[in-house]
């Protein structure tokens, strides 16, 4: 695992070795619309991760509602996926909420974080039955930490 800065260094998080920027073709395969993640990470293995950076404060019970209106969107799309369990966990003075789904061969994972006054929404997903580089995608939201302005940890 390696540290990641994202967002002109003022969040970092923890990654797979193996990531790195996903080739166009394939952002465009699996992001079609212009209105794709600020970021996107992946591996050659078809596994990725992706972070978005949101002008949105969000209390405790609007982390909650943002997540039901995430998961609700999402049963449209793969109405299969019912039944989801929504985690609202701390993350040092951060709240995350995530949920998990099988769509398509992979499994899913959604989260959103209250960080920093701001909302990061994102997403990770690898293929089914692979629960190893399932837990490493898990450390894409749990490691996630403010960087103090102006300062990178390496």
């Amino acid at each position: 695992m390696k540290n990641v800065n994202l967002f002109e260094d003022s969040l970092q998080t923890m990654l797979p070795d193996d990531y790195g920027e996903m080739p166009p073709e394939a952002v465009q395969m699996m992001f079609p619309s212009e209105r794709r993640p600020q970021v996107i990470k992946g591996s050659s293995d078809g596994s990725f991760v992706t972070f978005s950076l949101i002008e949105k404060t969000l209390s405790r019970q609007q982390l909650f509602v943002a997540s039901r209106g995430a998961l609700s969107l999402l049963l449209k799309f793969y109405p299969s996926c019912h039944n989801q369990r929504i985690h609202i966990i701390p993350l040092g003075n951060n709240l995350c909420a995530w949920f998990s789904f099988l769509a398509q061969g992979n499994n899913n994972i959604l989260f959103i974080i209250s960080i920093n006054g701001k909302m990061l929404l994102g997403s990770c997903g690898c293929l089914e039955g692979d629960q190893k580089r399932l837990d490493e995608l898990k450390m894409a939201f749990l490691s996630v930490k403010e960087l103090p302005a102006g300062r990178a940890y390496r």
